[in-house]
């Protein structure tokens, strides 16, 4: 029931309109296609990330926390999926979304608002994970009072890395290495910078207060857009993802990678669903299909669940 309570509660104002629409009689008509697939996909994507947090089991049968992950994932969207269909036989349409496929992943977290980012056994450069294909997030809080102070506004990053910048590295096996900054600027501002395999630097920046977010995934920062974000959440080969200087961000993060729990190559430091950090089995992505009809319009897409928090 909470996890319905969390998909009906999303609004969505805006979204992308990339389906196809078979029939509409007028634009009024297509901007409820578009509403409805935006709705449905976000709240797939809540559900995602509902599943991972909450319903995986505590247990070292990994095969079991992937059938419990699926089955929250199916059932919260086949709830939501029959809440919103009965409210739009009201006016005369037919809706429906359905689970098509799930990946499993491995979620890696630190719950602990109060630790650095350093391994369970305190080491400050380490590596959580190594030979992953793909990456969502991560998704950090972290407090500003613990950044390093850098010199500059973020644009140097030799300077980042003199002033002791925490940064999180995607390193590639072919050698391209990504990395993220998170830092204090020399105005006070929370910086971040991303630097690609290329060498281009991006930054993003915003007032201090208190307490810094961003999520890679959805490429936001402090809740506002950071295009930044958008060149590291990405990789072409596998790759490690490691974390520097990391007494440097005290918080909490999450991220998932497309390998199995039982068969990704985590930190053996790293304890299984429990402890400061640890990693667990997780839905690393999901595609669902959407449906809509009315007398005049018929739409059906299978989707991916974009920006499904982890």
């Amino acid at each position: 029931m909470a996890t319905l309570f969390v998909v009906l509660a999303l609004l969505v104002n805006t979204t992308i309109y990339t389906g196809n629409v078979a029939s509409r009689s007028d634009v009024s008509e297509s901007a409820h296609v578009i509403n409805y697939r935006s709705e449905a996909v976000e709240a797939a994507g809540s559900a995602v990330g509902y599943a991972n947090r909450h319903d995986n089991e505590s247990s070292p049968d990994v095969d079991a926390a992937y059938i419990a992950l699926n089955d929250s994932l199916r059932r919260s969207v086949a709830n939501w999926s029959d809440t919103t269909a009965a409210h739009g036989a009201l006016s005369g349409t037919a809706t429906e979304m359905q689970v098509i496929t799930v990946q499993n992943g491995t979620r890696i977290a630190q719950t602990d608002s109060s630790r650095n980012l350093s391994s369970p056994t305190g080491a400050t450069t380490w590596s959580p994970v190594t030979d992953a294909a793909g990456i969502r997030g991560p998704e950090m809080r972290l407090a500003t009072a613990d950044l390093a102070a850098v010199s500059d506004d973020g644009d140097d990053v030799g300077q980042l890395v003199a002033d002791g910048s925490f940064r999180v590295n995607i390193t590639e096996t072919d050698g391209e290495v990504r990395s993220l900054f998170v830092y204090e600027r020399n105005d006070g501002d929370v910086g971040v910078t991303v630097r690609s395999p290329g060498g281009t630097v991006r930054t993003c920046h915003a007032a201090a207060d208190g307490l810094t977010t961003l999520n890679a995934r959805a490429a936001t920062f402090e809740n506002e857009s950071c295009p930044a974000l958008r060149a590291f959440d990405r990789a072409d080969d596998a790759f490690e993802v490691s974390f520097v200087a990391a007494q440097n961000a005290v918080g909490t993060y999450s991220f998932a990678v497309d390998q199995r729990a039982d068969g990704t190559s985590v930190a053996p430091s790293l304890s299984l669903d429990s402890g400061m950090p640890f990693y667990t089995a997780a839905i690393y992505t999901a595609d669902v299909n959407v449906t809509y009809r009315s007398p005049d319009t018929y739409y059906n897409a299978t989707v991916e669940v974009p920006n499904a928090s982890v």
